[in-house]
């Protein structure tokens, strides 16, 4: 667990018992399925977003963790049929859903955690709360289909590049941040949301450079897939951005024909002695100071310090 979550482990575990609640079959095939896949959330970035940020203003209660758990549902939806399209292997050093039990059952596992979060967070009656998660929902997908209809385009802008990371990312650690702050005054929520924005820009862009120079272990996935599915990220339009004219064809060619491993490891190594990781990443610390700017609207004392350290980690994280 990460260290600024520490605090959490309580409000931690009740998120994940509602997400077991909210999953549990009475259909025996299904529950075993369940089961056997074991857990599916990732780093529980976004549930802790909603708590840290309830715990800096008036404290959490249940609807904190409730929608935590259905925010983290939701995520794992994404990264399940993530899996499915990239066709990766591992994810927390597990076999991926697809790998395990086919490519229908992933797309329906996917399906089942999206609307078992949608029905958690209806049967709590607010319907505001429902509306911008569905809302939300609906701009995680359309940025996932806006980076499929980008691939392989060499033109894309690094302006078009953060359109998509904050439709398929960003904007899922926004609401975290509204939500937690749904007891706060509207410039608290708003600062909240701009928090959590914030970090989820930079938490995708480090998460773009770790394609090329993580280590599939530590980081708990296959990597590489991005530039197997000629993904163009931050680092490789960069990378195009940087190289003389007169080169840019030959090397957007390159980097869009990549499919074999030997193919992949020559561009992930060109990209890593190129620079163009440590300019992504001077990026990505540009949108953590943007977070910490907007903690200021926060009250101080140990919770907003937590948020703090968390928006430092991101882009100090090897995982």
């Amino acid at each position: 667990m990460i260290a600024v979550f520490a605090g959490l482990r309580a409000h931690l575990a009740r998120v994940e018992a509602i997400m077991g609640e909210a999953l549990a079959s009475p259909e025996p095939r299904v529950a075993a399925m369940i089961a056997d896949i074991g857990p599916f959330h990732g780093k529980m970035l976004r549930p802790a977003l909603v708590l840290l940020v309830a715990e800096t203003l008036s404290g959490v209660h249940e609807n904190h963790r409730r929608l935590g758990a259905a925010l983290e549902l939701i995520h794992s939806a994404t990264l399940v049929h993530d899996d499915l399209i990239d066709d990766a292997d591992t994810r927390r050093g597990q076999a991926t859903a697809h790998t395990r039990f086919g490519n229908t059952t992933a797309v329906l596992l996917g399906d089942y955690l999206y609307t078992h979060a949608f029905h958690l967070v209806a049967t709590m009656g607010d319907a505001a709360c429902m509306a911008r998660l569905t809302a939300t929902t609906n701009v995680v997908c359309r940025g996932e289909l806006h980076q499929q209809m980008a691939a392989r385009d060499t033109g894309l802008t690094e302006g078009e590049y953060e359109a998509i990371i904050y439709a398929k990312t960003a904007a899922l650690t926004e609401l975290a941040g509204e939500l937690g702050a749904i007891d706060g005054t509207p410039a608290e929520r708003a600062a909240a949301a701009a928090y959590g924005r914030a970090c989820g820009m930079a938490f995708q862009i480090v998460d773009d450079c770790l394609d090329f120079s993580g280590d599939a272990q530590k980081v708990g996935k296959t990597l590489a897939t991005d530039v197997e599915r000629g993904r163009l990220t931050l680092p490789l339009i960069r990378l195009l951005r940087n190289a003389p004219a007169a080169e840019r064809p030959a090397l957007a060619a390159k980097l869009t024909s990549a499919t074999t491993p030997d193919e992949v490891a020559a561009v992930r190594k060109l990209v890593t002695a190129s620079g163009c990781l440590q300019e992504s990443l001077l990026r990505a610390r540009e949108f953590v100071a943007e977070a910490h700017k907007q903690l200021l609207v926060l009250p101080a004392g140990p919770g907003r310090k937590k948020l703090e350290e968390l928006a430092d980690f991101i882009v100090v994280r090897d995982f």
